[in-house]
């Protein structure tokens, strides 16, 4: 028990709060030594795109919760308004930290300064800064007067866009100001009642992997009872409506002393024009009860109605994607960028295979094949890294023409220096042959197609039928991951959600393998079915469930598409 590893992100408010928990962990457990390893996130790359545009929640997350399920962390440490509230399978909020100043905070800018002191005060058509839809919609439903722009940045841009006059004033976090030394300048701490908090404002979440009891144990004492139960309570509500950053939903739960639980939630429409506020009471034990009979009590005052409004077509829908977590054809970043809420259950592992010596074999005779086939991503990444590590030129491919399967794979070869020279219409493996036999002739072609230990081998025949010689060699491994069927289970039950995506015949025989029931109908009961393609939706019929929504082209980004024309209706 000497070392445990933090994974986290690099801002200055990130690392106050991963030393904060390392200084805890350090002080709590005599001889533990603690590491930050600093992980750079999809959200931290692109600074100025609204978090709506870029996926919401997820894009803070994605990248160390990956680092956690690899093994390279062993906790990560988040601000707990970041943390999507139904986490990957495999995956544990270990710990809530008790919670700081829940209240939004309004700094103005020098011109204001000692003139307001409140938000009421700001004069009329006063520009104010926020990153956030939920302070925005509120913004403008109390002040329709004031201009309100996006803000994104870390605290520090964020001050210097209002020093320097870009802004009248700005809201951000309370907690986050005075754990950075800004309190001072803080000019109104905002009331609750006058501007209701994000979900998990002012705490902390502490993530792990459900299975290290050790870690699990050692957290522990962080984990304030009262902090949580608020918590539960709030993203209860939040994940009953669906929403995320993509929508305006506010949620604050408060402990008392004697164990009761008062809960207030709101929903308005991001222009301001309607909001929907209620509350509930009960026992902090029954603290996702009562975020559910709020969530629904929204609903029932026409909460669902203000969600579509953001004009993105999946927003207030939940999306189960099945396929694996480190594939990275933007299937998640589509959904996200259409308003879904994207909940990772990944049925499959990719991993390299467990003998090279086809590729190798096919690498060393790399000057008897015309043509390289590259059928996925995937493909293209593990026939080029074994290419590398056994030491090859990059040169050495350069008398190879280059078949991509889909735009993404043609992207990622290109990008990788290859001339991709052919990209099929259809992706079918008649489409692929009709595509040779149009672009050349093809009695004589060898192709050599680096795949997966479980594709199906429908491509070689139908070359073989126009007289091409294909060499199919095992690139790469997909495998049923480690995890708890208990684990899935959990998370489907608890996602209730709108859609589930299967990208491959594995990630549906392998969900059925997790799940332990051959049958899938039941365990999603209600739940609408979209398959990437044929073959996957007829393992999907063979596991008991009607396909709703197929894509003609079978892409990502055409499955996208799919769900959000199925969403609305058409």
């Amino acid at each position: 028990m000497d070392k445990l590893v933090i994974g986290s992100r690099g801002s200055k408010l990130a690392l106050w709060q991963a030393r904060w928990v390392k200084s805890e962990l350090e002080r709590l457990h005599a001889g533990l030594g603690v590491e930050i390893e600093i992980i750079k996130t999809t959200g931290d790359k692109l600074t100025e795109a609204s978090l709506a545009q870029i996926g919401g929640k997820g894009v803070f997350t994605k990248e160390i919760e990956e680092a956690l399920l690899d093994g390279r962390v062993d906790l990560a440490v988040h601000s707990l308004k970041d943390l999507p509230t139904l986490l990957p399978a495999g995956l544990l909020l270990a710990a809530v930290t008790e919670r700081e100043d829940v209240r939004d905070a309004l700094v103005v800018g020098p011109a204001l300064v000692g003139e307001v002191r409140s938000l009421a005060g700001l004069p009329p058509g006063a520009r104010v800064g926020t990153s956030s839809l939920r302070r925005a919609a509120q913004l403008r439903h109390l002040r329709p007067d004031l201009r309100v722009g996006e803000l994104r940045g870390n605290v520090e841009t964020r001050l210097r866009k209002l020093d320097e006059g870009a802004y009248d004033a700005i809201i951000l976090a309370a907690a986050g100001l005075s754990r950075l030394g800004y309190g001072a300048r803080v000019t109104e701490r905002i009331a609750p009642e006058v501007m209701l908090s994000a979900v998990g404002q002012g705490a902390l979440g502490i993530e792990t992997r459900a299975d290290d009891a050790r870690t699990n144990a050692l957290l522990g004492p962080l984990d304030h009872p009262p902090t949580r139960q608020a918590a539960e309570a709030e993203r209860a509500v939040l994940r009953s409506l669906g929403g995320g950053c993509a929508v305006p939903i506010a949620a604050l739960g408060m402990v008392a002393e004697d164990g009761g639980l008062v809960l207030e939630a709101l929903v308005a429409e991001v222009g301001g024009g309607r909001l929907i506020r209620d509350r509930v009471s009960g026992p902090a034990a029954r603290a996702e009860e009562l975020g559910g009979q709020l969530a629904r009590g929204l609903t029932a005052a026409g909460a669902r109605e203000l969600l579509p409004k953001i004009g993105r077509p999946l927003a207030g829908r939940r999306v189960i994607v099945t396929r694996a977590g480190g594939e990275r054809d933007g299937l998640a970043e589509a959904l996200a960028g259409l308003g879904a809420e994207v909940v990772a259950c990944p049925t499959i592992e990719i991993r390299e295979p467990e003998d090279w010596g086809g590729l190798d074999r096919a690498i060393g005779a790399l000057c008897s094949y015309d043509w390289l086939v590259l059928t996925s991503a995937n493909g293209a990444d593990f026939f080029l890294r074994r290419f590398d590590e056994l030491g090859h030129r990059r040169g050495e491919l350069d008398h190879l023409r280059v078949c991509a399967v889909g735009r993404k794979t043609a992207e990622r070869a290109g990008r990788e220096g290859l001339r991709v020279e052919l990209v099929p219409e259809s992706f079918t493996a008649e489409g692929l042959a009709a595509a040779f036999v149009e672009s050349q002739p093809t009695r004589g072609l060898r192709l050599l197609l680096p795949t997966s230990q479980l594709a199906r081998d429908e491509i070689r025949p139908a070359l073989a039928a126009v007289g091409a010689e294909v060499d199919v060699v095992v690139a790469y491994r997909t495998v049923l991951p480690e995890i708890p069927a208990a684990e899935v289970a959990r998370l489907i039950a608890e996602a209730r959600a709108d859609y589930v995506v299967f990208t491959s015949p594995s990630t549906v025989a392998n969900l059925a393998t997790l799940l332990g029931a051959d049958d899938l109908a039941a365990p999603l009961a209600g739940v609408r079915v979209a398959c990437i393609g044929p073959v996957t939706a007829e393992a999907a019929g063979r596991h008991g469930l009607a396909v709703d929504v197929r894509p003609a082209e079978h892409t990502a980004e055409a499955l996208a598409e799919a769900l959000a024309a199925d969403g609305q209706g058409g």
